[in-house]
């Protein structure tokens, strides 16, 4: 078996690519608050995602360790994400809390 360090193109299924296409679309349409609050909402079902696998391999006796960033390295993280020509557009009312 040949291992190569070279990156692969992966390739989505049929029906996950037409779903990656509307949501590339839908997230054309948005504003910067708005695709913010979207990303930490799929950020916060993946956390719950990997509690839950964590668990269920803890209740079969496998242990692994996860590495999660903290909410302090997040905030960190979105700072720097930030452009600085948005920084102080606070307009829109109607962005989604992931909690």
């Amino acid at each position: 078996m040949e291992h190569s360090a070279e990156p692969r193109e992966f390739e989505l299924p049929l029906e996950l690519q037409f779903s990656m296409r509307k949501a590339e679309l839908q997230a054309q349409e948005m504003t910067w608050e708005q695709l913010h609050s979207s990303l930490l909402n799929l950020y916060y079902q993946r956390l719950m995602e990997w509690h839950a696998v964590k668990t269920l391999l803890t209740d079969e006796n496998i242990e692994i360790e996860i590495d999660l960033p903290t909410e302090l390295e997040l905030i960190e993280f979105a700072a720097t994400c930030i452009p600085d020509d948005e920084d102080d557009d606070e307009d829109d009312d109607d962005v989604l809390l992931p909690f």
